[in-house]
């Protein structure tokens, strides 16, 4: 393993130290949602399964919130560090590193100081009020001007960079703290953010830093996510979005593969010259009250599929970032092998090479999301008639589309992947047209144009 950094030659990707690049297909494994009821042998071995089972299909990416109480270095009084909970930090970084998965580090997550009962649905492990700085400060607004408090965030990220968890090469970045503005943006943010970004920098001189905001659902989503776009020293760009049906956005009531397309877009609008990820994707019930009823019925994944094939093919740095990975419906459903056939989809694919550049065009059937290269264009293709609503909601099967063609480079020689049936069939080309065979929801083009 070699660490991670944006690439020299096109720095909208990753490459490893040796210049080469580096494409993540990724996943949120962030916490055991019911850890307060198991053991801590039943937890390690619960993310075992979770790491293997995804490094066994192509995964190669995860991330890890370090504030939940099975992680968290500093848990019951300021300064004094838990080496029981560093000891389970090791753990996954020493298991990633024997699995070839890299990772992302959340050190924080918080949003009250004090005791209370959390309104969002995480039973037993994620605490969003933070009743250890009580003492110090009484608000969030003060906790972020403490100078105390900035202390006591920086002892935690020391102690981690002391105990050498800095110097794996399986972990790559440290992220500030989950959805920031939730706290409220405003220059008290704005200034720790820009603080810390820097002092991280130096306490991990390796690995990249970043910032992260909530989900871009809304009118605020755009201001927000400007800020985030100019944050100085951020090493690349997330969003979260979800489908969700109280959201104020149109395009996140839509179909899934739309609503992730579109927020790699906003993200590249903000800074194309920087790797871009959507960090989180899902489906959840009215304005984030809960995990979305759909998944009880995507037993087939169709949900999961869009998310990590549209924002790759938008233009992102890898696939999306799936939540919702545990019993409620990854695991649940056995959905690892999606990331199987999206790993087979970028196979010897090199995207800093190609020099990519994304487009997007339609058919009277088929949205097609597009990256041309040097050398290929890759594409994919997404059958309009079907999608969560008419699947899940409707209960139509998604018929077999025939006849479909698409243009393509005169020159070009087409390799056709269908990742519902895992396989590879070649299509004709006819006057800058290539045929499709038939298929399920969607397909891959490759289209081979060296000269």
């Amino acid at each position: 393993m070699k660490f991670i950094r944006p690439s020299r030659l096109d720095p909208r990707y990753f490459e490893n130290q040796d210049g080469s690049t580096w494409l993540p297909i990724g996943l949120n494994l962030c916490f055991v949602r019911d850890s307060d009821r198991k053991s801590e042998a039943e937890v390690l071995e619960l993310f075992r399964s979770w790491m293997t089972s995804f490094a066994e299909n192509g995964g190669n990416f995860i991330r890890i919130w370090l504030g939940v109480p099975f992680f968290d270095i500093m848990p019951d009084r300021p300064g004094e560090f838990s080496e029981r909970n560093l000891s389970h930090i090791r753990f996954i970084v020493e298991l990633a590193e024997r699995l070839g998965i890299r990772i992302k580090f959340t050190l924080e997550h918080f949003r009250h100081i004090g005791h209370g009962r959390d309104t969002e649905l995480f039973p037993g492990v994620v605490d969003f009020n933070k009743p250890l700085y009580l003492g110090l400060v009484s608000s969030m607004r003060e906790y972020l001007a403490s100078p105390e408090c900035r202390s006591l965030y920086l002892a935690k990220a020391r102690h981690l960079a002391e105990a050498g968890i800095g110097d794996s090469e399986a972990v790559i970045a440290w992220e500030l703290w989950n959805e920031i503005n939730c706290l409220g943006l405003s220059d008290e943010l704005k200034a720790w953010s820009g603080f810390m970004i820097r002092e991280l920098s130096s306490l991990f001189p390796h690995q990249m830093i970043v910032q992260n905001l909530g989900s871009f659902s809304g009118a605020a989503g755009y201001r927000h996510y400007d800020y985030l776009g100019s944050l100085p020293g951020n090493a690349f760009l997330q969003v979260h979005r979800y489908l969700d049906p109280g959201a104020e956005l149109d395009v996140c009531r839509g179909p899934m593969d739309v609503l992730c397309a579109d927020a790699v877009r906003e993200l590249r609008d903000r800074n194309g010259r920087i790797p871009v990820f959507l960090a989180e994707c899902g489906a959840v019930e009215a304005n984030h009250a809960c995990y979305s009823d759909l998944y009880a019925l995507d037993t087939e994944g169709t949900l999961l599929h869009d998310m990590l094939f549209a924002p790759f093919f938008a233009g992102s740095a890898g696939c999306g970032q799936a939540w919702h990975w545990d019993h409620l419906y990854i695991q649940k459903h056995h959905l690892y092998h999606h990331f199987a056939r999206f790993a087979r989809t970028v196979k010897g694919v090199d995207p800093v090479q190609e020099r990519f550049v994304p487009y997007h065009t339609e058919t009277h059937h088929l949205r097609i999301y597009g990256l041309r290269g040097k050398k290929h264009t890759l594409l994919w293709c997404r059958d309009k008639q079907s999608n969560w609503k008419s699947e899940l909601v409707e209960g139509k099967t998604p018929e077999s589309l025939h006849g479909e063609k698409i243009p393509v480079e005169s020159c070009g020689k087409c390799v056709c992947y269908l990742p519902w049936e895992d396989r590879e069939i070649s299509a004709p080309v006819r006057d800058g047209w290539c045929g499709l065979p038939d298929f399920r929801r969607s397909i891959v083009v490759k289209v081979s144009c060296e000269q």
